[in-house]
């Protein structure tokens, strides 16, 4: 498993995995990153902003082709 949290990465990944013909699944993940002055007096100001990460799980016989084409990354 690799979980990368910027969305060109996701791409590059995505891309190598279909030109080397190596089957995945992904997950994705919302995570909330909390503004550190957010108190509930003042409120949350938009200030908060929502991250998302991208879990790739690839097959255990794929698994060492995979990862060496991670090396790269």
């Amino acid at each position: 498993m690799i979980t990368v949290d910027d969305h060109s990465k996701k791409e590059h990944i995505q891309d190598l995995f279909a030109q080397y013909h190596i089957e995945y699944k992904i997950k994705i993940k919302e995570i909330l990153q909390k503004n550190p002055m957010d108190t509930a007096v003042i409120g949350t100001l938009g200030m908060n902003k929502m991250k998302i990460s991208y879990s790739f799980y690839v097959e255990k016989e794929n698994a060492a082709a995979a990862k060496e084409l991670l090396k790269s990354i």
